[in-house]
């Protein structure tokens, strides 16, 4: 059986307490080939052309092309469980990292085809809205002339042909749309009765999180109908005294690229850990390049551009070749459903309380389900421009999937813990890359002092910092035995073995 988790996700070592990360430390980086064909060369030329991680640039072309596979696939995994195919991916970074313009890029190709279809659609809107209009004025008089009809046959005549003509108003059709950048929930519940039921949140901030936990309703977080558009649960949304919207399968596919600031914090906000929301996410945190960029990078080859806009372009299409209410089934191989219960299996154990996701067996207890949801992604950009409801998912496929998963698991165990640290961590943060700057796997107290001497007063200042260190499981403290006459010597500092071991 393949551990691709075993990797990337550092445990306990004999005589060290279990590491409690601060930064991004050796997290594992995506390689160029995890996502498939033509998604993946773009998500890598357009990393290399903005200078940015290429995480960043694969999480936000993975949200587009789950944009388009949520609109009508469904992968069936048994008899009775199913996933959708809508992600919800993070990728943090801090300002400055040019992710408004790989958002931009992501997304352009269904900002393409929504203009493409309003060109489509908007004469036949423009048209029916002229028979509505005729058709509104003719009821219009039919009610004038009934208020003023004294005979109650006529009159109730008059009415049963004000009902018929009302029954035949022609409805006329919301424009298409995929996707959105700010937008309040109550908002959201109306745009995806309009749409189908399928909707994407695509930003290059943060702003969602601000939103959910209550910017416009007196600071009481409203999750009700998000926590529901992950999965697809049926919602009613009551909007005071306008009608309500019923939605019966709702789904919602989510692509950030926050500062990782904001992502800091999120699981004191009311109802975000404890409802799960944070659990339903898939983080990335790439090391910023910031400073190390030439600012002379070539744009992307014209010919992979085209190839992605292409891609998603068939994709969206899927749901205009088809009948509107048609919903495709993705089924797995059976060597692909033995990789993803074998990989299920695994992510149980550890959930034991002794196990890598002890404290975290709300987002661990979601991870077998996002698996699904990557490979049904990867299947539908595998097979963009055929009908990939007619081919199983494979185990090579499921197999990529894992590798993505196991990726996004080492940075979400990072970002999750850093959730609620408070601002003191800031300061070990601050020694320990003075400490990893420097390559001193052993040290004394006072030589750290003299080394950051320039922002601590004593070593009375710095003591705290490295006890948090110790507790997080960073160093640990040795102290040293006085021989002979003089000062007792400096306690030593031993930096853990797994965090050095390339130091040398």
């Amino acid at each position: 059986m393949n551990k691709p988790l075993l990797n990337v996700i550092t445990k306990p070592i004999y005589g060290w307490v279990p590491l409690e990360h601060l930064e991004q430390f050796n997290l594992p980086k995506l390689t160029s080939t995890i996502l498939p064909d033509w998604a993946g060369e773009y998500a890598e030329a357009l990393s290399a052309s903005t200078e940015t991680p290429l995480e960043l640039a694969a999480a936000m072309v993975l949200a587009a092309c789950s944009t388009a596979a949520a609109r009508n696939l469904t992968v069936q995994v048994k008899a009775d469980y199913s996933e959708p195919c809508n992600l919800w991916l993070v990728a943090a970074l801090p300002s400055g990292s040019r992710k408004s313009a790989v958002q931009a890029a992501a997304t352009k190709p269904l900002l393409f085809w929504e203009m493409e279809k309003e060109n489509e659609l908007t004469p036949a809107i423009v048209r029916i809205n002229r028979e509505r209009d005729f058709l509104l004025d003719r009821i219009k008089q039919k009610q004038r002339k009934a208020a003023k009809e004294d005979d109650v046959i006529v009159a109730s005549t008059l009415m049963q042909e004000i009902y018929e003509a009302e029954a035949l108003l022609p409805k006329v059709p919301a424009l298409p749309r995929l996707w959105t950048s700010d937008i309040t929930p109550e908002k959201l519940g109306s745009l995806l009765a309009e749409q189908n039921e399928r909707m994407a949140w695509l930003s290059s901030e943060g702003g969602i999180f601000d939103l959910l936990g209550g910017r416009y309703s007196n600071g009481i977080p409203n999750l009700d109908l998000i926590l529901k558009s992950h999965s697809g649960d049926s919602e009613r949304v009551d909007r005071g005294s306008r009608e309500t919207v019923r939605l019966n399968n709702p789904l919602v596919t989510i692509g950030l690229s926050p500062q990782p600031s904001v992502l800091r914090g999120l699981a004191t906000k009311p109802g975000f850990r404890g409802r799960g929301l944070i659990a339903r996410f898939l983080f990335l945190q790439p090391e910023s390049n910031l400073g190390t960029r030439t600012l002379d990078a070539m744009p992307v080859p014209q010919n992979i551009a085209d190839n992605y806009t292409s891609g998603i372009k068939s994709m969206l299409n899927w749901v205009e070749n088809t009948e509107d209410d048609i919903k495709h089934t993705l089924n797995l191989s059976e060597d692909a459903y033995q990789e993803w219960m074998d990989f299920s299996l695994y992510i149980e154990t550890e959930m034991q309380p002794n196990g890598l996701f002890a404290g975290m067996t709300d987002w661990a207890g979601k991870a077998p389900g996002a698996v699904i949801r990557i490979a049904g992604v990867f299947h539908a950009i595998q097979y963009a421009f055929e009908k990939p409801w007619e081919y199983d998912i494979s185990a090579d496929t499921m197999y990529k999937a894992l590798e993505l998963m196991a990726v996004i698991t080492g940075h979400s165990v990072t970002v999750i813990t850093a959730m609620g640290v408070n601002k003191s961590s800031s300061k070990s943060e601050h020694v320990w890359k003075w400490i990893k700057r420097n390559k001193k796997t052993e040290f004394t107290i006072r030589d750290a002092f003299n080394g950051l001497s320039s922002t601590y007063n004593n070593v009375a200042e710095l003591k705290p910092i490295l006890e948090d260190l110790v507790e997080r499981g960073y160093i640990r403290i040795e102290e040293r035995v006085k021989v002979g006459p003089g000062q007792k010597p400096s306690p030593m500092v031993k930096v853990r073995p797994e965090l050095s071991e390339d130091w040398l």
